[in-house]
């Protein structure tokens, strides 16, 4: 502010043109005869003609002051222009990736307000007895005892916990850190840490993606294209509801952390800290199911990902309610036509059920989501990891509404019906919607990391020969099925060569075979130089055939 000069800033810039009106004036009652001759004149302008004239630069200015489509909205920043004019000054607050950006004591002022949301940002507004409105991204006016409840940022969310880059947990203090910076990294330790089935402490790092569960516009259609929808029909009206209704969720359901002092940054759970929160749990939970040894083996048998039965949509049930679209064309007309027909036969139809007071078709209904089902004996499973099955399950947990179930000792138990995740249900309950969770990294203490290199160490020889032969085995079958499907290929490239133009006998059909196999070997320079012998054999036969054959 310093730094502005002074002919730049507001209060200069409004003197200065004031002063420059107020001379300009004077100037002209000066050469009107004086303030003796034109006192009526100077009240007139004073109580009559400045007042009005003020109100219609006020009137007209004003509705620059923001992109103001409607009237009624024109009308309420008029009316807010004129009550900072009066000194009832209400708050002016923009919201910028669900973040405030405001003057200090901005809230605190008593008045009309005016709220500016980014297309990234949404609010809930309050009063001092109940909750008001859910905004979405535009500008709102609201009222004198109206307040901000809380923000949320539309943007895809990312929540990392656990260590910042080479920390390490298990060392001890050194002389060059401080007693904070130590605590920090404990602390950041303690977040994460988890023990395995032996007894063994791991801390890994957990990163979860998320966001807030709103839906995108189609095309062409009003909204942000951050994820939240509007519009004047009553589809977009309903989209619009149900995405301030997640909005609503989420920051309402913020809440405290007992276990921290209320002066802890920590002991209030903003909205976006409860999906990393439940990935943990689940984290601490299934690597309490494990051995050490089988977070690097892929000794764990892991059923296909359940994936359950998606609901159908409105436009499947009832392709009535797909919106009716006119183009040119008399093909067009009619097929637009024929919809409208269809669409009003429906409404008849809905209003005669309504009056025999009988429900309307069935076929309008949703059917019933069939209950999840145990897998079938028929299921392949795959081994891996304890750790890529731990990823699979928290992953599952928080973005799936059943999960396959492992018992105590991390096995799948064939034919158990899929259980119902509660952590899904309470993220939805808090309108999130988690997209991905990472969880790697894992770290041990140098005595576990030093067993464990020296028993890689004492079998290493075995581990390679174990590995040999996997891989040996594993390039036979390749080689072996590549050469079937090479004499298949080879077969089929030779019968078309002959049912293309069938030889009249015997000699003509072998000497066919033999010309597109001599062709197919010179064609390919790679073939040529490995089968040189071969396509010597084949020039002696196909002489022989000539001069011996019948």
């Amino acid at each position: 502010m310093g730094d502005t000069p002074i002919y730049k800033r507001p209060w200069f810039f409004i003197f200065f043109w004031l002063s420059v009106l107020v001379i300009a004036y004077l100037w002209e009652i000066v050469r009107a005869g004086g303030f003796q001759l034109n006192q009526v004149r100077i009240l007139f302008d004073a109580l009559c003609l400045f007042p009005i004239l003020l109100l219609m630069w006020m009137a007209f200015f004003s509705q620059f002051v923001l992109p103001l489509t409607k009237t009624g909205d024109r009308w309420r920043i008029f009316t807010r222009v004129l009550s900072r004019l009066v000194g009832v000054k209400g708050p002016a607050i923009f919201i910028k990736n669900g973040k405030q950006e405001k003057e200090p004591g901005e809230e605190d002022r008593k008045g009309k307000g005016v709220l500016w949301l980014d297309s990234a940002s949404a609010a809930v507004t309050r009063t001092e007895t109940k909750i008001q409105r859910t905004l979405g991204p535009g500008f709102h006016f609201i009222g004198k005892k109206e307040t901000i409840a809380g923000t949320v940022d539309l943007h895809i969310q990312n929540h990392a916990v656990g260590l910042n880059g080479q920390e390490k947990p298990f060392a001890e203090k050194a002389e060059t850190q401080s007693d904070e910076e130590y605590k920090q990294i404990q602390d950041r330790r303690a977040q994460v840490s988890a023990w395995t089935r032996d007894g063994i402490e791991i801390v890994p790092n957990i990163s979860v993606t998320f966001r807030i569960d709103t839906g995108f516009p189609e095309e062409g259609q009003p909204g942000s294209r951050f994820g939240y929808r509007s519009g004047v029909t009553p589809k977009d009206k309903k989209n619009e509801k149900a995405d301030q209704e997640s909005i609503r969720r989420a920051v309402l359901g913020e809440s405290i952390n007992p276990n921290y002092n209320p002066e802890s940054p920590r002991y209030r759970v903003a909205w976006n800290q409860l999906p990393a929160m439940l990935a943990v749990d689940i984290w601490r939970e299934y690597a309490s199911k494990f051995t050490l040894s089988q977070f690097f083996e892929p000794c764990v048998e892991m059923p296909p990902p359940y994936e359950a039965p998606v609901a159908p949509t409105e436009e499947e049930i009832d392709p009535l309610t797909r919106a009716i679209q006119m183009k040119s064309g008399r093909e067009s007309f009619q097929i637009a036509l024929a919809r409208i027909l269809r669409v009003a036969n429906h409404i008849i139809s809905r209003s005669i059920a309504w009056l025999e007071k009988r429900p309307p078709s069935s076929s309008t209904k949703h059917p019933p989501i069939p209950p999840p089902q145990p897998p079938s004996p028929e299921t392949k499973t795959v081994k891996k990891t304890a750790l890529q099955a731990i990823n699979e399950m928290v992953k599952a947990r928080l973005t799936q509404e059943f999960v396959e179930h492992l018992d105590q000792h991390g096995v799948w138990v064939e034919g158990h019906v899929p259980e119902l995740s509660r952590e899904f249900q309470r993220l939805q309950g808090r309108g999130l919607k988690v997209i991905s969770v990472s969880i790697n990294n894992p770290r041990l203490s140098d005595t576990v990391d030093q067993a464990i290199i020296g028993k890689w160490q004492a079998g290493w020889l075995k581990y390679a020969k174990d590995e040999q032969n996997r891989i040996n085995k594993r390039r036979e079958l390749h080689e072996t099925a590549a050469q079937d499907r090479a004499i298949q290929e080879y077969g089929v490239w030779l019968g078309e060569g002959i049912m293309q133009a069938p030889p009249p006998d015997m000699k003509n059909t072998l000497k066919a075979l033999l010309k597109r196999t001599r062709s197919m070997i010179i064609r390919s320079d790679g073939i040529r130089r490995k089968m040189a012998t071969e396509l010597q054999y084949l020039e002696d036969i196909l002489r022989w055939i000539e001069v011996n054959g019948r």
